[in-house]
Order: structure tokens, then C-alpha cells, then sequence
């Protein structure tokens, strides 16, 4: 039986008829259209993509792998964690990308594809998503809000260095494998501690960039009246400073050996010490503006905390070291999206295949995370609970064999306890709630103290902005706020 043969190809393996685009609805129940169909109210439906592509649909001629078809696609790699783009390129050929019809591609089509097509595409995808499902938001971390709610808004602060490129051209096969120049960039986020979602992002090229350089773009961007959670990382006295004077709170621990002044004890016991503190004894280094030295004594060992927020009754010392124990949320964000989503592997070694993959990984998490809170407040789990690592794997048994009449949506909260999608394992878990005597020692708060009119003074010689200045020429704001 003679072979069918194959339509012609134009240059760089793309056929000059337009594919169509099957909706979602007609496809039954890929794993892509019920996510965005149960959670997001049809995201990427035709419509939804076509306002992405719009502004940029005449600098591209017709062709067999449209930007609507390469959206799918990559959407696609990353929520079935395939290990090579060559695999997209056989799902499109079989029918099985959802909401596309068969395609027939060569793999060198898709590449000089993702070499061509702008990465601002996949992040108008990322920002459209993110604004959307905070507009519907219904299941939120409400205990977090309640933690400080005078702020407007609670996040975490940190960097996280983007793993090693895979070694395939000259410029990258000369360092040593694990070299710093084979790495593919940073990203400075901010985590909204109440949804669990990236709030906004800022993509730098440079590794070894220094984390106190990403701060102050992202602060600017998500405004004043918010409170920000940050670890040692970001111990710098104009960057408190610098909080302060743009009227926002910060909540971060006291590195070792720091001097310090004492302005006034506002408590002083077995298990709680309250101060408010100069820090920096000398003038060649210290803060313009003072703030609250918090020691609690858990297990025997002190934790101490520093906050501009001065008022204990506003932001007590229970407050403070809940919050504080919150920024790990940041971190577990960014485990899921390089475990559990693949971002640890980057397939493509150019800056424009790089962005795109990280701009379409972080949509899928914020869809991924939405679900992830509505499977706790159904199941009466903390968040938290709730493995990624389950999760990504019961959503690829539902798209190769979805139950009857069963939404995944549906799937996944009514039957969360026999698919164990719970957090399972013999790690030890942090402590949840402050020992009955030092949560004692902390009530009431203690009232605060009259004060000097003026609480300022000469900040350290030099510079101030020096090692936090933000480099704008070199990074990306993902701009989702």
C-alpha cells in the first residue's frame, strides 16, 4: 500500500497552510484545557491567545507552526515534563498537544522557531494569567493576612540561581562543566505569602549578581505599605533604610556580631526581650533609622528578629517569628518549580529559548498553585501539605486516563486523601507554634514608650546605595504586578 505523501515543506520545514486550532471543549480532557478550564476560565482558549499575538501576527508569515500552536506546545513541554523538545515535536505530529490538531514538524522548524519568536510573548502569557487568576482568586492563606493586617500586602524576598545549560555549542563547551559562565542567569521574585504566587519576578543574566541589586526594582514595583520578609541574604543598613524611608515593613533575622545601640527596653524576661535599637555603633556604619530587636528563647537557643515596625501591640513578638518562619514558603516555591517543573533542566541554550521557558513554567505554577489552594480548603489541609510532586504525577494519570464524567478539578479534590496527595515522609517537620511558656512571656504585648521627638541621626559615610544600587540595563522585570 503506497504511503500518503507528505505536504510540502517551506524554508525551515513549515508548511505554508494554516493548521486549525481545536477548542479545548472538542478535545476532551487534556490536561491543559482542564487546568485552564476548571481554574482560570478557558485562559488559553483561541481568544485569549489571539490577544497575545495580535500586535505581533504581521511580522511573521503564515505558516504551519503558528505562535498560537507554539504557545500549546511549550505549554505542553512543561506540564508534561517531557526531557527534550524533540518530544513536542512528535506529540504535535500525533495529535496529542491539546487543543491542536495534527502537525507534522521537523525538529530543526521548532528550534529556529524558538530562536525567532520574541520571549515577551510567553511573558504577556504569564502576565495575562497571573492578573486573571488574581481576579477570580477565592482560596487564600487568610491565617498569613491575618498576621500583620495593617500591610497591604505580605511577601517574601530571594534570589535563585537558574541551573547549568546543557553544554551543546562552542561558547559553552570550553568552561568546565558546573563553571559559573554555563549557568543560565538569576531571578529575583517576590512570593505573596497569602496565595502562594509569584507576585513579581526579575530575570538578570548575570550569576553571580548579588541578590541586594534585585530588591529594590521589585519593591518599586509592587509599592509602598507592604511588609517583606528576607533572610540574611539582605542584612545591608541602607537597604533597612531604605524600607523605612518608602514607607514599607520589613520582618528579617540579626546577623551575628552586629552592634548596636539601645534606645529603649520595651521587655526584658526569661523568654522574651523587646528593644528598640540603632544598629551600628560607629559612625562610618550604621542605620539612619532605628527599629525592634525581638528575642525570643526556643529550646535553649535565642532567635532574634529585627523590624521597623516599632508598636509591639501593632506587631507582636508571636507575629514576627510566624512571618518569619513563612519565608520558606519561597523557598518550596522554588524546589516545585525546578523539581517539579522542570525548570532545573534548560533544554535550550540561547537567552531567548532560556526566558521562554521560564516565562511559560512560571504560568503553569501560578495555575498549578490556584489548585493547590483550592485542594486544601476543600480537604481541610494546610497548603502546604499538599506534595507537588503527587500532584504533577496524578494530573499525567488523568490525562491518559481520565475517569467518566470527572473534571480533573473534580478528580483531584474529591479523591485528594486516596491519591495521597499529602506530603508524606520521615522529615522532621519545623515547629508550627511557639512553646506554651514563651507565647506566656509574650502577652500581653508591651506598650511602647514615649520617645524623643526625633528618632534620626547621621546614616554610615559613603556611598549608601553602593551594594544594593539595582542594575536596570542588564535585567528583565517581568512586570506581573
Amino acid at each position: 500500500m503506497e504511503r500518503s505523501k507528505r505536504p510540502e515543506r517551506s524554508r525551515g520545514g513549515a508548511s505554508s497552510t494554516l493548521p486549525t486550532l481545536a477548542p479545548f471543549v472538542e478535545r476532551g480532557p487534556e490536561v491543559e484545557g482542564a487546568l485552564v478550564r476548571e481554574r482560570a476560565g478557558e485562559l488559553f482558549s483561541r481568544e485569549f491567545l489571539h490577544s497575545i499575538v495580535g500586535p505581533v501576527q504581521g511580522s511573521f508569515r503564515d505558516r504551519l507552526l503558528t505562535i498560537e500552536v507554539l504557545l500549546l506546545a511549550v505549554l505542553d513541554f512543561v506540564v508534561r515534563r517531557l526531557p527534550a523538545f524533540l518530544q513536542v515535536v512528535d506529540r504535535l505530529g500525533s495529535g496529542l498537544v491539546g487543543g491542536v490538531q495534527a502537525v507534522e514538524i521537523t525538529a530543526a522548524a521548532l528550534y529556529k522557531r524558538l530562536r525567532v519568536v520574541p520571549h515577551t510573548l510567553f511573558l504577556e502569557l504569564l502576565r495575562q494569567t497571573t492578573r486573571s487568576l488574581a481576579a477570580g482568586q477565592t482560596h487564600v492563606r487568610g491565617w498569613v493576612r491575618e498576621l500583620a493586617p495593617f500591610a497591604t500586602a505580605i511577601y517574601a524576598l530571594d534570589d535563585t540561581t537558574l541551573d547549568v545549560l546543557m553544554r551543546r555549542t562552542k561558547a559553552l563547551q570550553r568552561h568546565r562543566k558546573g563553571a559559573m559562565e554555563t549557568l543560565a542567569g538569576r531571578l529575583g521574585c517576590a512570593l505573596d505569602l497569602v496565595t502562594g504566587k509569584f507576585a513579581e519576578v526579575l530575570y538578570d543574566p548575570d550569576s553571580k549578581a548579588n541578590e541586594k541589586t534585585h530588591a529594590r526594582p521589585l519593591i518599586e514595583r509592587l509599592g509602598a505599605g507592604a511588609l517583606y520578609v528576607f533572610d540574611l541574604g539582605y542584612f545591608a543598613y541602607p537597604f533597612f533604610d531604605y524600607l523605612s524611608e518608602h514607607f514599607c515593613y520589613f520582618v528579617t533575622r540579626l546577623r551575628k556580631k552586629v552592634s548596636y545601640d539601645v534606645v529603649a527596653v520595651l521587655a526584658d524576661g526569661r523568654y522574651y526581650r523587646d528593644r528598640l535599637v540603632w544598629l551600628g555603633k560607629y559612625r562610618a556604619d550604621r542605620t539612619a533609622h532605628p527599629v525592634r530587636l525581638v528575642e525570643l528563647l526556643i529550646g535553649g537557643t535565642w532567635y532574634r528578629y529585627l523590624t521597623n515596625v516599632w508598636e509591639p501591640r501593632l506587631l507582636g513578638a508571636p507575629q514576627i517569628w510566624a512571618l518569619y518562619a513563612q519565608r520558606w514558603t519561597i523557598e518550596m516555591s522554588f524546589a516545585a518549580v525546578k523539581r517539579a517543573l522542570g525548570l532545573a533542566y534548560l533544554r535550550l541554550t540561547h537567552a531567548n529559548g532560556v526566558l521562554i521557558q521560564i516565562w511559560a513554567t512560571l504560568a503553569v505554577y501560578q495555575i498549578l498553585q490556584d489548585l493547590r489552594l483550592e485542594i486544601a480548603a476543600e480537604t481541610g489541609w494546610q497548603e502546604d501539605d499538599v506534595s507537588w510532586e503527587m500532584l504533577m504525577r496524578r494530573i499525567g494519570w488523568y490525562a491518559e486516563r481520565p475517569p467518566a464524567n470527572m473534571t480533573l478539578r473534580g478528580w483531584l479534590v474529591t479523591q485528594a486523601h486516596r491519591l495521597n496527595l499529602r506530603k508524606r515522609g520521615v522529615r522532621a517537620r519545623r515547629l508550627t507554634q511557639l512553646p506554651a511558656e514563651v507565647l506566656a512571656a509574650c502577652q500581653p504585648p508591651p506598650p511602647l514608650p514615649s520617645l524623643p521627638d526625633l528618632l534620626e541621626r547621621e546614616a554610615r559615610q559613603g556611598d549608601q546605595g553602593r551594594r544594593c544600587r539595582p542594575r536596570r540595563a542588564r535585567t528583565i522585570m517581568a512586570g506581573l504586578s
